[in-house]
């Protein structure tokens, strides 16, 4: 194998690995979303308080009255349902779960990738050796 030839490949395997990393940090910032919020709704069902701050985004909240603990839910194609705490907290554990199957699915497409660069540079350094 020429060394233009190794070089190139190991290029385009770098790239791909570099795309998986992205998508593994997506997923990771999902997951760390979802579990706040899985952990925001916990504390509301379980407090007896009837006001709290509710962020608008970007870390600006505004004090609101929690009239009664049910939600209106985006359930996909913007359609909305309305759910109790525990109805939400089910669907935010299956999207958990959701992520956690991508993310392994990422990291065994890493780690293959990363096999094939070894192997690739395993093959080079024997024909260097032949030489």
């Amino acid at each position: 194998m020429a060394k233009e030839e190794i070089i190139l490949r190991l290029s385009m395997l770098e790239q791909e690995i570099s795309k998986f990393q992205e998508q593994l940090q997506l997923i990771e910032q999902n997951i760390l979303e979802l579990q706040n919020l899985q952990l925001s709704l916990q504390e509301i069902q379980g407090t007896k308080e009837k006001q709290m701050l509710a962020n608008l985004g970007k870390n600006i909240f505004i004090k609101t009255e929690i009239q009664d603990k049910n939600l209106i839910v985006d359930v996909g194609n913007k359609i909305f349902i309305k759910k109790n705490i525990p109805e939400t907290i089910k669907i935010i554990e299956n999207q958990l779960l959701k992520l956690m199957q991508a993310k392994n699915q990422v990291l065994e497409k890493m780690q293959q990738l990363q096999g094939q660069a070894q192997e690739i540079i395993a093959e080079a350094e024997k024909s260097e050796a032949e030489k």
